[in-house]
């Protein structure tokens, strides 16, 4: 396991806080641990996807996933407890809950920052979508990690431009300013397409229909919310709502 002096050095490196370094530390170990046994199974999404391999300057706590083909998913969080014993890392299941659409498991974990206490244990959630299928064609991707016991490896992620659907939908059906901004990274910084087809596909799940005017509405909705829900989670500066809101209607109607 990586000590406290490594883990001071990645935060330095990375900008994060110490928290939120263990936190990545944790995820790079799950992820390795996830992809040492399956392949194309899991395809990997979201905002840690957008962070560890798209260079989004946001930290993100959860690893998300859709399940692209039927696995045992239960055995799949054994292993991970196992892989993480053999590097040290003491975890546990916490709770497995499914529901319609997902698959939610929450695992434990006593990391570089643990104490003895369960306030400084690390909580780590796996989101799967079981119920949807993947759109398009996944990529093959590499994580190379700058924590020493971790050597380069592949993973399966989903594109940017399906990601950036679900995170239109996302604005569509939750009160979460960091979709906002995920969409505003993938749409001015990434150029990505703002694929309308591909968003009514994912929205369908909902019965909704894009329409740009609730869209825009949807989003002044969580002006208030802006700075409280991602001042720790930005590297850098938060840029203003008033911007970011503008950018994007001007990127979605061009």
């Amino acid at each position: 396991m990586l000590d406290y002096k490594g883990l001071e050095y990645v935060s330095m490196l990375k900008r994060l806080s110490l928290m939120n370094t263990e936190k990545d530390y944790l995820q790079d170990l799950m992820l390795f641990s996830i992809y040492s046994h399956i392949g194309r199974e899991l395809i990997f999404k979201g905002g840690t996807c957008l962070y560890k391999i798209y260079k989004l300057g946001r930290f993100s706590e959860d690893l998300d996933f859709t399940l692209n083909k039927r696995i045992d998913i239960k055995e799949i969080s054994k292993k991970i407890v196992s892989d993480l014993d053999l590097l040290g890392i003491k975890s546990k299941i916490k709770e497995i809950k499914e529901y319609k659409n997902e698959l939610n498991i929450r695992f434990i974990l006593n990391g570089p920052l643990y104490k003895g206490n369960k306030e400084t244990q690390c909580f780590i959630p796996l989101n799967i979508s079981i119920k949807e299928k993947v759109l398009l064609e996944p990529e093959d991707s590499s994580v190379i990690s700058l924590y020493k016991e971790l050597p380069a490896f592949k993973i399966f992620t989903m594109q940017e431009r399906e990601i950036l659907a679900e995170k239109a939908r996302a604005i569509f059906t939750r009160k979460k300013p960091r979709d906002i901004y995920d969409l505003w990274f993938l749409l001015v910084t990434k150029n990505t397409l703002f694929d309308v087809k591909l968003i009514n596909e994912k929205l369908s799940l909902y019965n909704i229909k894009y329409n740009v005017k609730e869209f825009e509405n949807k989003m002044n909705d969580m002006k208030n919310l802006w700075e409280t829900d991602l001042k720790h989670m930005i590297i850098g500066d938060l840029p203003d709502f008033n911007k970011v809101r503008n950018e994007v209607m001007l990127k979605i109607k061009s």
